[in-house]
């Protein structure tokens, strides 16, 4: 039979030094030294008998050897079995006779009875029995285990997105990485990253829709056709008319942001005027409406409408030359010393507050109904956002959200609405051509979030502008005879 054996191998000082080794039951042994033969047979050998263990000098080449290792270890777990000394789980633990035996027992089987060959996991099962590095890396792996867990699910909400799961799942590695050391931690550390990614999937998955102001939805993961999305943000703003405020979730869709709020507020507000109208199609929907007549706007009280910062609700005058001669916009001061028609126009701009200011062009903001930069800002491109003057330790963003125009009776407008966002360009009056009638105060509400020509949503782009020569004077025939009427 095959078994192992007791031999004798020669030492350096003549001692014969016990060892227990395996050898092919053909062979015999000698009560000689065992051969060349009988030693290339042998493939492992077992610890030295500590019983006759000889004593060292204490020399580098005597301190190595294995006996006087194991004699070492035997006197240290005598003093833990006698309550001497307490176990450090931490310190490389002892294996019993049972486990030496069931070692020999897996080894002679691999190398004696089957072929040869190599197996890395049962390698690796041999050395989780035999190697003391390999039984410290475990024990301390087993003991910051639990901690690394504990450092993932520490502060999680009960949903949350998968930037949120990764930036906890790398903080419990790293705590797992600073506490376990050796060959067991990989193992540890694909566990750990299964068992962080069981918790999160297991109904604690947020729904990662971002709204088109760029927040994201918290509530759980879910189909938008059974449940609309929320991040349960809302946004004061007015009406398309601008005589009333609401507050409004934020938004994440066009739908939404163009149309559904406004359209739920006209029926209360913007309805009650003349001429409201909407114009383009839901996704990318616009209103214009008239909100009183030319002479209702008083330059020394601005618009009269609710959420304007102190001192920033008037119109920039816009004069343009009476004999008709020439109705381009020209500068500031272009018809001086000539007979002139005054308009009015406002671009204004609103905030998530529901703060609401009218801008000159670079986003200044007006201060005083004396302005009469009102052609020069026509002339020119206005940037669709700009900072709200009421924030000045963190600015909220303004958005170019209506244009205000106050015309004689003699002047009508033609409206010329182009977008330049993103490098696309965005017409919004390429439908239609859009006239603003004389003698009213009329207001055009902009869309509230921009798409392009397929309805893809545009991110936030600060460089967006609305494109010069918005608003072009063109003649009004019947309101100069009007006026020849009432003169007669």
């Amino acid at each position: 039979r095959s078994s192992p054996e007791l031999g004798y191998l020669p030492s350096s000082n003549e001692s014969r030094e016990p060892y227990v080794f395996f050898m092919d039951s053909k062979a015999r042994l000698t009560p000689e030294c065992p051969t060349s033969k009988h030693v290339d047979t042998a493939l492992f050998y077992m610890s030295q008998l500590s019983a006759t263990a000889p004593q060292y000098s204490g020399n580098s080449d005597e301190s190595m050897l294995l006996g006087a290792f194991i004699n070492r270890n035997i006197k240290a777990l005598k003093s833990q079995i006698l309550g001497l000394q307490q176990k450090d789980p931490s310190e490389p633990g002892f294996s019993s006779l049972r486990d030496w035996y069931s070692v020999s027992q897996m080894l002679y089987q691999f190398y004696c009875v089957d072929e040869f060959r190599y197996s890395e996991v049962g390698a690796n099962k041999l050395c989780m029995q035999i190697d003391p590095e390999g039984l410290y890396s475990e024990n301390r792996c087993q003991k910051a285990f639990p901690i690394a867990t504990s450092a993932y699910m520490d502060s999680l909400p009960a949903h949350y997105t998968q930037a949120v799961h990764q930036r906890q799942l790398a903080h419990a590695l790293h705590i797992l990485q600073s506490r376990a050391k050796g060959p067991a931690f990989d193992g540890y550390a694909a566990r750990l990253t299964d068992d962080c990614n069981a918790v999160w999937e297991d109904g604690h998955k947020a729904c990662e829709s971002v709204s088109l102001t760029g927040n994201a939805c918290v509530l759980p993961l879910h189909e938008e056709a059974d449940r609309a999305h929320s991040n349960r943000l809302r946004m004061r703003s007015a009406c398309s008319c601008g005589r009333s405020l609401s507050y409004r979730s934020d938004p994440f869709t066009l739908d939404a942001a163009n149309w559904e709020f406004y359209s739920a507020l006209s029926d209360k507000c913007c309805s009650t005027v003349a001429q409201y109208r909407s114009f383009g199609r839901h996704q990318l929907a616009w209103m214009m409406c008239t909100v009183g007549t030319a002479t209702s706007y008083q330059t020394s009280a601005g618009m009269e409408q609710p959420g304007f910062l102190l001192g920033s609700q008037f119109l920039s005058a816009w004069d343009l030359p009476a004999d008709e001669s020439n109705w381009t916009a020209e500068p500031k001061n272009a018809w001086r010393g000539r007979r002139t028609v005054r308009c009015y126009v406002g671009f204004e701009y609103e905030c998530s507050k529901g703060h609401r200011f009218y801008c000159s062009t670079g986003g200044v903001p007006v201060k005083s109904g004396k302005e009469t930069t009102g052609g020069v800002n026509v002339m020119h491109d206005n940037q669709l956002y700009t900072n709200c003057p009421s924030h000045t330790n963190k600015p909220l963003l303004g958005q170019l959200m209506r244009i205000v125009i106050v015309t004689p009776e003699q002047v009508n407008m033609s409206l010329h609405l182009t977008v330049l966002y993103r490098n696309i360009l965005i017409n919004l009056t390429a439908a239609e051509t859009v006239q603003i009638p004389g003698g009213k105060v009329t207001v055009i509400r902009l869309p509230y979030a921009y798409c392009d020509e397929k309805d893809r949503p545009l991110p936030f782009d600060m460089e967006a502008r609305l494109k010069r020569n918005v608003l072009v004077p063109i003649k009004n025939n019947s309101g100069r005879r009007r006026n020849n009427e009432k003169k007669s």
